[in-house]
C-alpha cells in the first residue's frame, strides 16, 4: 500500500520531461542561429574579399587575366577574417578585352563554405561573389 501526500497529483516527472524536450528545441534553435550568423559573415568576407580585388585590379597597370596578383590579394584580404583559403577559388576576367581605362576588371570569388555542424548538414555550400571595379583617368 502506497502513502500519497496531499500535493502529490503522480506528475512529478512531467515538468523534467517537458523541460528537457524544449531545451532541446532552444538549443537546436541557437545552434541554427549561429550557423546562419557564420553564413552571412562568410558570405560577407568573400563579397568584400572580390571587392578588393576588383580596387585592387583596377588601379594596376598590365593586369592580364586571371592575374596572380589579385588572387594572392584577395587571398591574403579573406585571410584576415580567419577563413580557410584554401576553399577560395579566384577568377579575374576583363570584360572590355583589356585593362587599360576606362575598361572594367572583373573578379569572382567562389567559396566552398563548410557548417560548423557538418554532422548535421552533410553538404557544402558553395558561394559565389563577384565585384567589378573601373578607374577612369581624368
Amino acid at each position: 500500500m502506497m502513502i500519497r501526500k496531499a500535493t502529490d497529483d503522480g506528475e512529478s516527472g512531467q515538468s523534467l520531461v517537458e523541460t528537457s524536450f524544449m531545451m532541446l528545441v532552444i538549443f537546436m534553435v541557437i545552434f541554427w542561429v549561429i550557423e546562419m550568423c557564420g553564413m552571412m559573415y562568410t558570405y560577407a568576407t568573400i563579397a568584400n574579399a572580390a571587392e578588393e580585388g576588383a580596387r585592387y585590379g583596377a588601379t594596376k597597370s598590365g593586369v592580364v587575366a586571371n592575374d596572380t596578383r589579385i588572387k594572392t590579394r584577395v587571398q591574403n584580404f579573406a585571410g584576415t577574417s580567419l577563413h580557410d583559403v584554401s576553399h577560395i577559388s579566384v577568377t579575374v576576367s576583363l570584360p572590355d578585352g583589356s585593362s587599360t581605362p576606362p575598361n572594367r576588371v572583373r573578379v569572382t570569388v567562389t567559396y566552398t563554405y563548410v557548417p560548423w555542424l557538418s554532422n548535421v548538414v552533410k553538404n557544402p555550400l558553395v558561394m559565389n561573389a563577384y565585384a567589378e571595379g573601373r578607374m577612369v583617368v581624368q
